[in-house]
């Protein structure tokens, strides 16, 4: 489990897995080199060929260093965290948090599908990206609602004729649209990558860096090969330290689903139904409703 020391946090492996990643983008570059190194000698039925293998390579290499990179800023705020003087209630940086402020985009959602295509958990990286989300569940619709989710740019007409009743109340809180990407390999989709944005349009470069983003969480977070924590069954990464908050939204559905004679489905939407018209966060409300100041009517 996640406590900022050990657990998800791993310094050796992190360590270990940035260097993997500027390794394979090395050999990527090296690769793009050489062809780009054949277009000038090459005959000219040959050239389109090394243009593409080229170009193929420097894409490759752009993820693999920008996954690097993603999580070499990981270890530099676990590190100025780290060396804090010691506060009661100081509390790691969360790998969102940073993943996003790097890419520039603060408010992001990554939705994890569960096996029958419903959402299984979720990991947010700032206040918005969590009202925006509790809305999306109240409401029971939205950009990272099953495995349906159109990836790419929703600008602001058809965020409202998508989502007719999403749109106008996330607007309330300064979303006006979202850009989406698909998590897992092609073919097989594991999750959503989703950015709630505040102008109407978004541009080309908030799309790439959140398709960026995307495949760096597949090929690191989503890895098969990353190894599985034997207590919940999720990947030893510190994305996944988040998903720990979690835990306070499982006891609270306990207690509702105790108090109130329903099945966990239920009670998980009676507390995001009361989250959403209280103007609170899921987890606040929960922590509320686990220490019995506050029971649903």
């Amino acid at each position: 489990m996640w406590d900022g020391t050990g657990g998800r946090y791993d310094p050796t492996a992190l360590r270990g897995l940035i260097d993997n990643e500027r390794a394979r983008a090395d050999r990527a570059a090296a690769v793009a080199r050489r062809h780009e190194s054949l277009m000038e000698t090459a005959i000219a039925s040959m050239r389109p060929f090394h243009s593409r293998m080229a170009e193929l390579h420097r894409a490759t290499e752009r993820k693999h260093r920008a996954a690097a990179d993603t999580h070499a800023g990981y270890l530099d705020a676990i590190g100025r965290w780290a060396d804090l003087p010691e506060e009661p209630f100081s509390s790691p940086p969360a790998f969102m948090k940073v993943a996003a402020e790097a890419s520039g985009i603060r408010s992001l959602a990554v939705s994890l599908f569960g096996i029958s295509g419903s959402e299984a958990s979720v990991v947010v990286s700032d206040p918005i990206a969590a009202r925006a989300h509790d809305l999306e569940y109240a409401l029971g619709e939205g950009p990272s609602r099953g495995t349906l989710v159109k990836p790419g740019v929703c600008g602001e007409p058809e965020f409202v004729s998508r989502w007719p009743q999403f749109a106008p109340a996330a607007r309330e809180f300064g979303v006006r649209s979202v850009v989406s990407a698909r998590l897992g390999p092609a073919g097989t989709p594991m999750g959503s990558l989703t950015a709630y944005r505040s102008e109407p349009e978004p541009d080309a470069e908030v799309a790439r860096s959140v398709g960026v983003l995307a495949e760096v969480l597949t090929t690191t977070a989503l890895d098969p090969a990353v190894r599985l924590d034997v207590d919940d069954g999720l990947p030893v990464h510190p994305l996944f330290g988040d998903v720990d908050l979690c835990v306070v939204a499982h006891q609270a559905t306990g207690v509702v689903m105790a108090t109130h004679d329903c099945s966990a489905a239920d009670a998980l939407a009676l507390i995001h139904a009361h989250a959403f018209a209280r103007d609170e966060s899921v987890t606040e409300l929960s922590r509320a409703i686990v220490a019995r100041t506050y029971r649903l009517s």
